[in-house]
């Protein structure tokens, strides 16, 4: 049977619809940002309520965690008590450790897993995105491992056992069915990362329940940020070597001439001020002929094509130029490029992306970035003043990300700023400059004694 390299024409206009709409997540996943201003996540717990959601999904239950339980109705047919004064002082002091759980203040796993969601049922949406982000990017198919992290950190006290008790729910009980996987991994060495981060953190439980959020938020916008970066270089999408995003300490004078500047947030606002038309392309793409696999972006089709052969690449190249002739010009009247003999298959990436982003509205141009935005402004924000926002490091976010650099052990100075490229963060000479007063103010730097001029840096942990 001979194999046709083509767009699915077919499944294609049924995608499209009778109007010809924009459309997304047929076939491809690209981003968990939502393009309806009431599915956008607000953060109003941080990032806990979503690690939360990830925990439970970790431990196979519902995402869904409710957040209004009648404490009454809990333990008035369970526990006894010697009086009315003493069974309101008992109300009272659970709903104190209730509003902790709420507004994020955990230090047990079991409280971690009872961190409920955003109150608003919209801002839920944007959660859950985040949550099956998280999960297919750095956590399936390494269940078992993580498991055996967490448990680490099981401590179990009355407490905790009350509020378990109390929110406990049917809806909470194991979930039998696996989630399908949305989202693809990328970077196989980011997560990887991860996982060492993950077990590192879990050295201690204290710090571990202090910079959980911090750790997920974190590797959540740098898999963001290289997806847009990367996806933005079509086919040349490097899964090996990140594109350099500079940090700024918050506490720093800004600059127009600093690097944090312009290979900043300035830089990923205008990466993603387009990127939408990619969400539409890639599942265009995905409707073809000769693979039902999801989740490829240009590359991949490229790297697969490119092992069927020539003729294989030609094929679907000329059928790339055919849809654009057929939908966008004669149905939508946008002027398109015509097909040539001498066109490949990156020119024909280029030209649908830019065919495609002729038909985003204004209004899912706008939406769909702020997604992004809210998160860095909600977590990494520096005002820059007349610079605008700056992606930022503070105090407590920067020595998260030194503890794990360095590890158990020291290291030498310069070794600290290639690891921290590896966790996606680079910096100026003025920034490192600021890092090393602030470990030497902590008594982190050391100097070896027997040359004078090679410093290192102590464990944190």
């Amino acid at each position: 049977m001979n194999v046709e390299y083509k767009l699915d024409y077919e499944k294609i206009n049924k995608a499209f619809g009778k109007n010809y709409q924009i459309f997304r997540r047929k076939t491809t996943y690209v981003l968990p940002l939502p393009t309806r201003e009431p599915d956008r996540a607000k953060f109003e717990r941080g990032f806990i309520s979503v690690v939360g959601g990830i925990v439970r999904r970790i431990n196979e239950k519902s995402i869904n965690e409710e957040k209004d339980y009648n404490i009454d109705d809990k333990l008035d047919n369970n526990v006894s008590f010697i009086n009315e004064d003493s069974r309101k002082l008992f109300n009272q002091f659970v709903q104190a450790q209730l509003e902790e759980l709420y507004s994020g203040q955990i230090d047990s796993l079991q409280q971690l897993e009872q961190v409920p969601l955003a109150v608003s049922t919209n801002e839920q949406k944007g959660e859950k995105d985040y949550i099956n982000f998280f999960y297919d990017t750095f956590i399936r198919g390494d269940e078992d491992y993580v498991k055996g992290i967490l448990e680490r950190m099981d401590s179990s006290h009355i407490v905790n056992e009350i509020l378990s008790y109390i929110v406990s729910n049917e809806e909470n009980s194991p979930v039998k069915k696996q989630h399908n996987q949305l989202y693809k991994t990328h970077f196989e060495e980011f997560r990887t990362q991860f996982l060492k981060d993950l077990n590192l953190l879990a050295s201690s439980e204290t710090f571990f329940f202090e910079n959980i959020a911090k750790l997920c938020v974190h590797y959540t916008s740098v898999a963001i940020s290289q997806t847009v970066l990367q996806t933005n270089h079509m086919a040349d999408f490097n899964q090996e070597e990140f594109v350099p995003v500079y940090y700024i300490m918050y506490w720093e004078k800004a600059a127009k001439w600093r690097a944090s500047y312009e290979q900043g947030f300035k830089m990923l606002r205008e990466q993603i001020s387009d990127f939408y038309a990619h969400e539409h392309a890639l599942n265009i793409l995905g409707l073809n002929t000769f693979t039902s696999e999801s989740n490829m972006f240009y590359h991949d089709l490229k790297q697969f094509l490119h092992e069927a052969g020539p003729d294989a690449e030609k094929e679907f190249t000329k059928s790339i130029y055919n849809l654009m002739k057929d939908v966008y010009e004669k149905e939508k009247g946008i002027e398109v490029t015509d097909y040539e003999a001498d066109k490949t298959l990156d020119d024909a990436f280029f030209d649908l992306f830019n065919t495609v982003k002729q038909t985003v509205s204004s209004e899912i141009n706008s939406r769909y970035p702020k997604a992004f935005e809210a998160l860095i402004t909600g977590f990494f924000r520096k005002n820059g003043g007349p610079l605008g926002t700056l992606i930022s490091l503070n105090r407590d976010q920067l020595l998260l990300l030194v503890a794990l650099s360095v590890g158990p052990n020291r290291i030498e100075l310069n070794q600290l700023w290639k690891e921290l490229e590896k966790h996606g963060v680079w910096l100026d000479y003025l920034s490192k400059e600021e890092v090393i007063n602030v470990l030497d103010k902590l008594n982190y730097m050391e100097k070896k004694s027997d040359s004078g001029d090679a410093q290192y840096v102590k464990s944190i942990l």
